[in-house]
């Protein structure tokens, strides 16, 4: 399930700054790449200071509101551009901009797990359900 999610949030990140990085076409996407970019780093930096379940469950659910707010941009730009879905076209140029997602992925599968004794927690497994349906109203299955 987390790692699932994880994965979800690193491939629409990846898919958003391939229509960042890829110039003048792809204009219309450097902002909601922005608010998606600034929204996960948000979320890791806020997971990364959590010493309670409270902490995690606030973290989550900013994360699912942010995610919630960013969805139907996020969905125009990935109808208007289906072919930046494929991750075997990603051109040779965004390959450092690939890496930069798998270590996003990275710092968060390592926040998850830290934070994982939290948990259990009624509030932290409500919050993780919201970001589920958040994230799932993308077009993915977390």
């Amino acid at each position: 399930m987390k790692k699932n999610m994880v994965r979800m949030i690193v491939v629409w990140a990846a898919v958003l700054l391939l229509m960042t990085a890829c110039g003048g076409k792809y204009d219309d996407a450097v902002k909601v790449h922005k608010k998606f970019a600034d929204a996960t780093e948000d979320y890791i930096g806020k997971l990364e200071k959590a010493n309670s379940a409270k902490d995690v469950a606030d973290a989550i659910n900013d994360y699912a509101s942010d995610i919630e707010d960013i969805t139907p941009e996020m969905k125009k730009i990935a109808e208007k551009y289906p072919e930046l879905k494929n991750p075997d076209t990603v051109p040779d140029e965004l390959k450092e901009t690939k890496t930069r997602m798998d270590n996003v992925g990275m710092k968060m599968a390592q926040q998850m797990m830290k934070n994982a004794k939290y948990m259990r927690d009624a509030e932290v497994r409500k919050a993780q359900m919201r970001l589920q349906k958040a994230m799932a109203a993308l077009g993915g299955k977390p």
